[in-house]
């Protein structure tokens, strides 16, 4: 859990470069209601977003500890098509 988060802040970091570069075009998504978080961004110009929700974690096996989370891959792809 905590290399996902680190990989999230990681990513936002790079949106916030890219926010001051060419205006607020990512918005940061992060909820922690509960036991779960959801965290992810929002494209302004494109309308796309890419979200996370940690209640993933609990029931579902996809995500191997050794591969890239696909939300997070899909986070990364968003930045750098901006």
């Amino acid at each position: 859990m905590r290399k996902i988060v680190k990989s999230f802040d990681l990513i936002w970091s790079k949106a916030e470069q890219v926010n001051r570069k060419k205006g607020d075009r990512f918005v940061r998504c992060f909820d922690s209601r509960g036991k779960y978080l959801s965290f992810g961004i929002y494209d302004k110009v494109n309308k796309k977003y890419a979200l996370f929700d940690t209640i993933n974690l609990t029931g579902n096996f996809r995500y191997n500890a050794s591969r890239t989370i696909p939300e997070i891959a899909q986070m990364e792809e968003m930045i750098s098509n901006a």
